[in-house]
């Protein structure tokens, strides 16, 4: 397809990029084919750059195929965990270094790329789009290096995190549109002091298991059963999982019918089984993959988000619009004055816990359970908001308009 010529309407050549694609399992590699194929169907000629699956291994796909509508290009990269970081440093510079000349080669209209790996891969892939002149968007789903900052990650000190800023601020401004999730990452962005940018809001959605069809490993639950709380996701330090358990404890007692499912992994998994690994009303399951485990979590009565503090001005939670848009409650260990909890309050959509402790986490969930709804309506409302405000197809929509917009249209 040829460059853009300033006809109303022409169909771009798009590229979207990210190191992990769909059928790789990190929540973005299935947001990514959602958003190609929305812009697919609205007659753009759209490719995907991708490494092969690597997230979780035992995934096999080819380095090339045609996927509906999309074209799939993915580069070679090793095996990696998290135990082994210089594999994990030598992917990143592999993945970027194929991105870098998978642009120059196919000079395509328009280059998005995502947050990971964090800085280094839109850096990349912003220079390679203006040397080939397309127009760059930068879809955020961290922001880098604050979240390391939050966190007392190693890239949010010193020179590192001063080399990062840097690097991401070059960027941003090289940017014809930036996408972010939230209120709250917008804020975070415009603190950069660098000038207006060109920043839009659009948030996740539930996730598409794309046909899969596969029945879950995991047994969810009859009516009848225990009423069940399902944290669903990474074990991580973003996460402050001990307190949110610690809050939920001191429910159990009182509700002998309360079950707390928490399905995922990750660094805080030793330290939470340590402590509520033989309590008969808290169990563990293994990550799977969100087509598989999808049944296990719409099954459940309360979904639970958690974040440790600050986090939500540089990012914002995938299993949010999970939960709710398999009509879930939401209980959220989060700031009450982000955008995020403010939601959460005024869209009738679960529980903030007004203060950051345990007993505030107890109590909040309290209120859940003597409100909860067991004949279904409360999830009906939960899916008419989610179809409303936050749907695949409103992504979508907002999606083709930035294309319109950065290209002219």
């Amino acid at each position: 397809m040829g460059r853009y010529s300033g006809t109303e309407s022409s169909p771009m050549k798009i590229m979207l990029t990210h190191r992990y694609f769909w059928p790789d399992t990190p929540p973005y590699a299935a947001i990514l084919r959602s958003i190609g194929n929305g812009l697919a169907d609205a007659g753009h000629d759209v490719s995907v750059f991708a490494s092969v699956p690597s997230y979780r291994g035992k995934i096999k796909s080819p380095r090339r195929e045609k996927l509906g509508k999309l074209n799939i290009f993915r580069c070679r990269v090793f095996s990696e965990n998290k135990a082994n970081p210089p594999v994990r440093i030598l992917n990143v510079l592999l993945y970027c270094t194929a991105l870098f000349f998978a642009v120059l080669r196919q000079r395509p209209d328009i280059v998005t790329a995502s947050t990971f790996p964090p800085v280094l891969a839109p850096w990349v892939a912003s220079l390679a789009a203006r040397i080939v002149g397309a127009k760059f968007i930068y879809h955020i789903m961290d922001i880098h290096p604050e979240v390391s900052r939050y966190s007392s990650g190693r890239m949010g000190k010193g020179f590192l995190a001063g080399l990062m800023t840097w690097l991401d601020n070059k960027t941003l401004r090289r940017s014809s549109a930036i996408v972010v999730l939230s209120e709250d990452m917008a804020d975070t962005l415009g603190k950069r002091g660098i000038g207006k940018l060109p920043i839009h809001i659009i948030n996740n959605f539930l996730l598409e298991d794309f046909g899969s069809g596969t029945p879950p490993d995991l047994s969810p639950r009859e009516k009848g059963q225990r009423t069940q709380i399902i944290f669903a996701g990474n074990f991580g330090r973003f996460q402050d999982l001990p307190l949110l358990t610690d809050g939920i404890a001191r429910c159990l007692e009182k509700h002998t019918d309360l079950e707390l499912l928490l399905l995922g992994n990750g660094a805080d998994e030793a330290r939470l089984k340590a402590k509520w690994g033989d309590h008969p009303q808290i169990r563990f399951l293994p990550f799977t993959p969100f087509a598989k485990a999808r049944k296990t979590i719409a099954a459940a009565d309360i979904g639970l988000v958690s974040l440790a503090p600050n986090i939500y001005r540089v990012s914002y939670p995938s299993k949010m619009l999970t939960y709710l848009g398999l009509g879930l409650p939401v209980l959220a260990l989060v700031e009450p004055e982000s955008h995020l909890a403010k939601a959460i309050v005024s869209g009738n959509l679960g529980a903030v816990p007004s203060e950051r402790t345990a007993e505030g986490v107890a109590e909040a969930l309290e209120n859940l359970l003597e409100n909860l709804d067991m004949n279904g309506k409360r999830q009906r409302y939960i899916r008419d908001w989610v179809r409303e405000n936050s749907s695949r197809e409103t992504a979508v929509v907002k999606w083709q308009r930035i294309i319109e917009e950065v290209s002219g249209n």
